[in-house]
């Protein structure tokens, strides 16, 4: 039976550009759960996240993005920064109440004999008349080109601006037994 512990949560009570857990535990598989929005005017945002604080181009994300009217996918190799979350931060376009969400499995980061995997599924409203992006869900996965065991976990918004307060973000660990 696999055992689920919360290991810390971080609820924004101002607006900050940068999430950071570092005292990740011992478990065998991390799960990230995220309420979020941003400051940006527009329906949403995605969020990036980084592994050690690593920047480079070595992190590769595909996603299957289902929208009201469409459908979409995207993939990316070599791509710098982090690892980019599909539509889970909702914009300062959407109403007051409003937060995209996310729930992002990070398995074996502490393997130190393979790549750190994640997979994510998260949900957004859009409802902005006009909107391009509109009200949607994604389901992603993603790689961390790097054999090093993960010792933190930095969440950013893509277009650089900031998670909005309110928002919330906790981290479980979860063991075997």
């Amino acid at each position: 039976m696999a055992v689920i512990e919360a290991i810390a949560t971080t609820y924004l009570e101002a607006d900050t550009a940068t999430v950071t857990f570092s005292s990740l535990g011992s478990y065998e598989h991390l799960q990230l759960r995220i309420s979020s929005k941003s400051d940006r005017n527009y329906q949403w945002d995605p969020i990036n996240i980084a592994f050690n604080a690593d920047t480079g181009t070595n992190y590769t994300y595909h996603a299957l993005i289902g929208e009201i009217s469409s459908e979409s996918v995207g993939y990316a190799t070599g791509y710098a920064g982090a690892l980019t979350i599909d539509g889970t931060a909702g914009g300062s376009g959407q109403s007051a109440s409003d937060y995209g969400t996310s729930i992002v499995d990070i398995l074996d980061y502490r393997n130190t004999n393979k790549n750190t995997t994640i997979m994510c599924i998260n949900g957004r409203l859009s409802y902005t008349s006009g909107a391009v992006w509109s009200s949607g869900v994604a389901l992603s996965s993603a790689f961390w080109d790097n054999t090093a065991a993960v010792t933190s976990i930095t969440m950013t918004v893509l277009n650089g601006t900031n998670f909005v307060r309110g928002s919330s973000f906790t981290l479980y660990g979860r063991a075997s037994s």
